[in-house]
């Protein structure tokens, strides 16, 4: 969790889930677009405050040294002040969104939810840009998705379902819900397994008795998908 602690004390976070689109202008001025398909990795810069105490960060300097930036690494946005980014905007419980399931239907850019709660059929499970975590990559949630009276609903996201499934798994949804093993460690809401590209290094500026730490620019991570 050591690059989750660096997101806690983080003064600003750079997030980009754009889909890899080129563009080219023609000489009457005309705009066309392609679309390389890819997995439309989320890629995130984090930028810490300067205030770190280095007597009470040699651990974590310790764990960001042993991972660098070739270990798999998890951000883990509910346990930070930066929850608002995948908070649930929906209308179930915590208990309710872990006894969800994800069906073995879902594929592409359409997720199937199934085991769905006894609540009225005009209640929303999902807003626009609620999170939803299936297995180990998370996606966003494209339009309001209403509870109805079907035993499933369908969920558009964002991106094609990166791993098809092959048994129902439960469901992860902004801060509730738990996900499969990561890493050797099951967490609490979205969390994204990540790879530093960019590691900084650091200054220490002295005061009494102890140092601050001061990172020479952003930590850079990027999703990595397998």
């Amino acid at each position: 969790m050591s690059l989750t602690v660096i997101l806690s004390y983080c003064e600003s976070v750079g997030i980009n889930d754009q889909r890899f689109v080129g563009q080219t202008i023609s000489r009457n001025q005309k705009i066309s677009t392609s679309e390389v398909m890819t997995v439309v990795p989320f890629v995130f810069e984090l930028r810490p405050m300067n205030y770190m105490l280095y007597s009470q960060s040699r651990t974590l300097l310790s764990n960001l040294r042993i991972a660098d930036k070739a270990l798999e690494q998890y951000l883990n946005f509910g346990t930070t002040g930066w929850v608002n980014y995948i908070k649930y905007q929906g209308q179930m419980t915590g208990a309710q969104i872990a006894a969800c399931r994800w069906q073995t239907s879902s594929a592409n850019k359409i997720l199937v939810l199934g085991s769905l709660p006894s609540i009225s059929s005009g209640s929303y499970l999902f807003r626009t840009g609620d999170f939803v975590q299936v297995n180990r990559y998370s996606y966003i949630v494209t339009s309001d998705v209403l509870r109805g009276s079907g035993s499933t609903v369908n969920v558009p996201v964002h991106r094609n379902l990166i791993d098809t499934l092959g048994a129902t798994v439960a469901c992860v949804a902004g801060e509730y819900g738990t996900t499969i093993n990561l890493g050797g460690a099951a967490y609490t809401g979205i969390t994204f397994p990540v790879i530093l590209r960019e590691y900084p290094t650091y200054n220490l500026v002295p005061m009494k008795n102890d140092s601050f730490i001061q990172w020479t620019g952003p930590f850079k991570a990027f999703e990595s998908v397998l």
